[in-house]
């Protein structure tokens, strides 16, 4: 008989869910959520089953450490708290599977078994999601990075997470809770470049107020300027001097700002050949590449897109959906040229289309 690690500090729902599991499986009952680590070290369940009240503020490192000290058993979260982010959070620092109370025990015995056929994913902690090789190769480079204080690029295609490696360099440094200021140089209006980010002052031009840019309200953090190759001249030159000098002017400025913050831009451009042709500088290209990360496409990392579409699954269905064999067939055997954000927008389409059943199967899914 598998044994059970039920970590619920409700007395009265901690009974009901002791005797709706019993016949099934061993439970060993903790009170406290907070010693769920301890515990799960000590007695090396086949299963963790961690129930959080909405109210719990550490729930993220409580997951953490629980799934850490798992010994590789599958740790589900159940909670009536199922707001998307919570979810994602959950699953991100090691649970393979979150539950959204209230829970009928038919469906909560279906899950849990469910759990126990999985590959566990606890312990992990990526920000990407997944444990390819490719993957692991970009977090190890990251962590690497992290500590120092030279620009950045991020180079890849459209999809692969660019963004979310920006961030996690700043995650993964001293400058961790300090401001990640993101601007994507596509988005913005030539004739807004210039203001959005680096500030003007009242009277620059007609209609101009006092207002900071980009590079002043990531003042102590990461700035992360996607999309740079699509920057206009007059930015790339103004860019380059701040990078330089470390100081820069808000427009109709008389006096210069500091440039107090760690430089970290992304492309899915050639820049050799967008420098070959003259739209952007060879000089701003040698500033900003001293270190470099190449993202992989998801193609390349097939071992993850079923990891990655569960955990989609999960957070948009708030932890009732999960992938059917033929549904997992098929995304698994994809292409994904759009990438991570294409396999995320398919199963949150699976989602819809599949009207709120617990299984989605292949006739839920729509490649195009």
């Amino acid at each position: 008989m598998e044994t059970i690690l039920l970590a619920e500090g409700d007395p009265l729902e901690a009974r009901a869910l002791s005797s709706s599991l019993s016949e099934q499986y061993r439970v060993v009952l903790c009170a406290d959520p907070d010693r769920a680590p301890e515990l799960a070290r000590r007695i090396s369940p086949d299963l963790v089953l961690l129930c959080l009240a909405p109210s719990y503020g550490a729930r993220e490192e409580l997951v953490r450490r629980t799934g850490l000290e798992s010994g590789g058993a599958p740790l589900v979260v159940l909670s009536s708290e199922a707001d998307p982010a919570v979810i994602e959070a959950c699953l991100n620092r090691g649970a393979v599977d979150f539950i959204e109370r209230p829970c009928g025990p038919d469906r909560l015995r279906r899950r849990l078994a469910s759990a126990l056929l999985r590959l566990p994913s606890v312990g992990i902690e990526s920000p990407f999601g997944g444990t390819s090789p490719a993957i692991k190769a970009v977090e190890d480079r990251l962590r690497l990075y992290a500590e120092s204080s030279y620009p950045v690029l991020i180079l890849g295609e459209s999809g692969t997470g660019k963004e979310i490696a920006a961030r996690a360099l700043r995650d993964f440094s001293s400058r961790r809770g300090a401001p990640f200021v993101v601007r994507n140089c596509a988005a913005i209006p030539e004739h807004l470049a210039e203001s959005e980010l680096f500030g003007t002052e009242r009277g620059a031009f007609t209609g101009a107020v006092s207002r900071p840019g980009a590079l002043e309200l990531a003042r102590g953090g990461l700035l992360f300027l996607d999309e740079i190759g699509e920057a206009g001249q007059a930015v790339q030159a103004k860019l380059l001097r701040a990078l330089e000098t470390g100081e820069f002017w808000r427009l109709g400025a008389r006096k210069n700002a500091a440039a107090d913050f760690r430089f970290v831009s992304a492309t899915s451009r050639d820049l050799d050949g967008a420098v070959a042709e003259g739209s952007f500088r060879l000089d701003l290209l040698y500033r900003i590449d001293t270190l470099i990360v190449e993202m992989p496409p998801l193609r390349e990392r097939r071992e993850d897109i079923v990891e990655l579409a569960s955990h989609f699954a999960l957070a948009a269905s708030r932890g009732r959906a999960s992938l059917g064999p033929e549904a997992i067939d098929l995304l698994s055997g994809y292409p994904w040229p759009g990438n991570v954000r294409q396999l995320r927008n398919v199963v949150h389409r699976a989602i819809v289309l599949s009207g709120g059943a617990e299984e989605i199967g292949a006739e839920h899914i729509v490649l195009r």
